[in-house]
């Protein structure tokens, strides 16, 4: 098997859980993606906790050289933590008409999103993504480049191009591409070393 290329990191089986709303261009001049979105308040106060949590990630590293029990005890704090984020963020996903819609192939510069509708190209669209089981949420506006339906199938597959994502998102997903190509690097040695074919 070749080198794994970064743009096949994101197959079919790999999707990520979104949703989206159609918008105007309009709507991208004058608004956050943000409100595009009804946010419960256990989401919110898990986007809150996720801050704190990236904010206090140095100081726990410091801790840990200075004191290891302290820092053992911070470090299950935040495992309790992120099990209720799961729990909070499985339970929106289960909520119907939230998160029905696939991201695929995704870069920095837009995915492939399959929907239940043809959406008309060029026309703009709000989204939110389910990166890490719920570990992050990408929340941004995208423009729609193309749309066919999928053959043998009543869903649809759009081609999308993201539409002034912030640096910050750009490194979060550039992030997310490199540990999905070191996972799957080292599946590759370990196949190769156990002799199965990938």
């Amino acid at each position: 098997m070749s080198d794994i290329d970064i743009r096949d990191f994101f197959r079919l089986e790999d999707a990520l859980p979104c949703e989206y709303k159609l918008i105007s261009s309009d709507q991208i001049a004058t608004q956050d993606p943000e409100t595009q979105f009804d946010y419960s308040e256990e989401i919110q106060l898990m986007a809150q906790l996720k801050e704190l949590q990236r904010q206090g990630k140095g100081l726990l590293e410091r801790i840990d050289r200075q004191n290891a029990e302290i820092a053992a005890y911070l470090t299950n704090l935040d495992q309790q933590v992120e099990l209720i984020g799961r729990r909070v963020l499985f339970n929106e996903i289960q909520t119907p008409d939230n998160f029905r819609s696939k991201l695929v192939d995704i870069s920095v510069g837009g995915a492939g999103l399959f929907i239940e509708e043809l959406l008309p190209e060029e026309s703009y669209v709000a989204l939110r993504v389910l990166f890490d089981e719920g570990a992050w949420v990408l929340t941004c506006f995208a423009r729609i480049r193309y749309s066919r339906m999928l053959e043998g199938s009543s869903h649809y597959r759009s081609g999308i191009e993201f539409v002034s994502l912030p640096l910050e998102y750009q490194k979060l997903i550039n992030r997310y591409l490199l540990n999905r190509q070191t996972t799957a690097r080292q599946e590759q040695i370990r196949a190769n070393q156990n002799g199965d074919v990938l």
